[in-house]
């Protein structure tokens, strides 16, 4: 069984002993036997404005009811009936809820539906052995065909590839250009958790790239032999472009 080990520098310490990593408005919580890609704690705050509104538009059609317009009363009755319940459905999501489950003791990887903002519901089903590979990609790093240019953004994604051909994103990361090397670290960590999880899944990276060790008290890349052996490391990605 694989062990799964998350670099520092990308790996935010939860209480509950497991570690997330930031990704593009999610966050994947890594533990020992299971990752959950989840939406990030701050959409909370989306629900939450939600339900003040509801009750705010209770209020008003318990104290204003006998004054105001019946026109008025309608489309506040129909805004609480409607915004209530997917409020609420998506603050349960916030704490809860996840868009793409990794179990090693189901030995699958599910994808939710996310019905109204709850990852509730399988959309996906993918049995371990039904895997073929992983593979992490980049845009933007591409002349514009504009200016001839690449992007002022990286946007990194991280699939996963069934043996029948079938292409499921587990992620992304978009990033600014001088930063890609936080972007490919953020998705490439995801993406060993995962290979670790299922047994070892092969990790294609974008032609250009080639995974190196890094010192983690020098950020240097080490040499072979014994000295990179007594060495603290870190595996990350190299752009050659």
């Amino acid at each position: 069984m694989a062990e799964i080990s998350v670099p520092a520098h990308v790996a935010i310490p939860r209480r509950d002993g497991r570690v997330a990593v930031l990704l593009h408005r999610s966050m994947a919580v890594i533990g020992d036997d299971k990752i959950e890609i989840k939406a990030a704690r701050g959409t909370i705050l989306i629900p939450i404005i939600g339900l003040t509104t509801v009750a705010i538009g209770a209020l008003l059609l318990a104290r204003g009811g006998a004054v105001l317009p019946f026109w008025s009363l309608a489309l506040v009755l129909f805004y609480c009936l409607l915004a209530f319940p997917i409020s609420i459905m998506s603050l349960v999501s916030a704490f809860v809820g996840a868009d793409v489950i990794v179990d090693r003791t189901k030995g699958s990887a599910t994808w939710q539906q996310g019905y109204l903002g709850m990852g509730i519901g399988t959309r996906e089903l993918v049995p371990f052995h039904k895997i073929d590979y992983l593979e992490v990609t980049v845009e933007g790093d591409e002349p514009d065909r504009w200016h001839d240019l690449p992007d002022d953004l990286r946007q990194f994604a991280l699939w996963l590839i069934k043996k029948s051909g079938k292409r499921l994103k587990l992620c992304q990361v978009p990033v600014a250009a001088g930063d890609q090397y936080d972007g490919m670290d953020r998705t490439l960590a995801l993406a060993n958790a995962v290979s670790a999880l299922t047994g070892g899944t092969e990790i294609r990276l974008p032609e250009g790239w080639e995974l190196v060790e890094i010192d983690v008290a020098t950020g240097e890349e080490t040499g072979d032999g014994k000295k990179r052996k007594r060495k603290r490391r870190r595996s990350t990605a190299k752009h050659h472009g």
